[in-house]
């Protein structure tokens, strides 16, 4: 049976919406893999970017941050065991990425 409740309320009405099934936990998980490679990938070009683009680039290392740590912070409190090495993994390559580009700038 389906719960119609939840599949017609819009996303942004329930904070927990994202964290209420497990395929929207996975694609939180993609999403969140995804942006964190491609930060890391734009950190470690030789050249550093033009000033406007390090701004850009400092502001959404600083949302992905934000939500690595809300996701982390969701896979404890459920304790969703196969998925708390890897976020806090990637929590630690996050971080750290945050504070050597705080160091570059």
């Amino acid at each position: 049976m389906t719960d119609i409740r939840t599949k017609d309320q819009p996303e942004g009405l329930d904070q927990e919406s994202t964290w209420s099934s497990a395929s929207k936990i996975s694609r939180k998980v993609r999403e969140l893999a995804h942006r964190s490679y491609h930060a890391m990938k734009t950190r470690s070009q030789p050249v550093p970017p033009a000033l406007t683009l390090q701004q850009e680039i400092a502001d959404d290392h600083r949302d992905l941050r934000d939500q690595v740590a809300r996701l982390r912070q969701k896979i404890h409190a459920r304790r969703l065991g196969a998925l708390i090495p890897w976020v806090d993994a990637l929590w630690n390559q996050v971080d750290d990425l945050g504070r050597r580009g705080e160091r570059r700038d």
